[in-house]
């Protein structure tokens, strides 16, 4: 799947419980409406994460179904948390079919909520996935702004993994306006900063996996932002250093 714009998952992001309850509690001795809340919030959840296997495997319709769904379950439970990550799914979703109007819609939507709620988190990604539309629309004196709004929120909590994507993001849509040195200083910052993310991962070769797939997308930015200064040499330095991470990564996955 392309990585230039966020999922928003609400699973992932719940707190873990560090301590057990006395007594597990039976649903037969709650009241209806209890058990009533508990199964719609559940098959809420099944919903979210269904859509998300979906999204992931290019099924979009049936993404976008199942986020539909999940959408109505959220609101009915006034589950705000869950609201706001199915209108930004469904963003998503209606993106890569291309109906800009409707992304634009659920992402502001969805960023709403996020704002309410002080997810900050969620409000970061949702501003570089507002970004990304507008990028593709061509309005990118308002895809370079969400980026850039992106990119400070993400430096404000410390997400280094949102903060690599926000500048790689934010240096296309400097590059497609021209702005060629604007583009590549960010292009840069953002490889140093998977880079720095690679070396603090250890053993854990799924995350190093996936940070490739981010850093080799700004590799083959990078390369054409090069290509079109005529900085040949260091457009050749850099597809050279693109095929040496693909070997190291092709040899983590087998």
């Amino acid at each position: 799947m392309p990585s230039r714009l966020t999922l928003l998952a609400l699973l992932s992001t719940l707190p873990l419980c560090l301590t057990a309850p006395p007594l597990p509690i039976s649903h037969s001795l709650l009241p209806a409406s209890a058990q009533t809340a508990d199964t719609q919030k559940a098959e809420a959840d099944r919903l979210l994460n269904q859509g998300h296997e979906q999204y992931q495997t290019s099924q979009f319709e049936a993404a976008l179904q199942s986020w539909q769904r999940a959408l109505t379950l959220y609101r009915n439970l006034k589950n705000r948390w869950g609201e706001g990550s199915a209108l930004g799914n469904l963003g998503l979703v209606y993106f890569y079919l291309g109906n800009y109007t409707r992304a634009i819609e659920y992402h502001q939507q969805s960023l709403a909520i996020a704002r309410q709620i002080k997810d900050r988190q969620g409000e970061g990604a949702l501003l570089g996935n507002l970004g990304s539309v507008y990028d593709d629309l061509g309005n990118y004196t308002k895809a370079i702004d969400y980026q850039q709004q992106s990119l400070a929120i993400d430096r404000q909590i410390k997400d280094r993994s949102g903060e690599g994507r926000s500048l790689s993001n934010l240096g296309l849509a400097l590059f497609r306006s021209g702005k060629l040195a604007d583009a590549e200083k960010m292009l840069w910052a953002s490889i140093q900063v998977w880079e720095s993310l690679r070396a603090g991962l250890g053993n854990n070769d799924a995350y190093k996996i996936s940070i490739f797939e981010e850093q080799a997308r700004t590799y083959r930015l990078l390369q054409q932002v090069l290509v079109a200064q005529n900085k040949t040499n260091a457009a050749l330095e850099i597809a050279k250093r693109g095929r040496a991470r693909a070997f190291v990564e092709t040899r983590l996955r087998f």
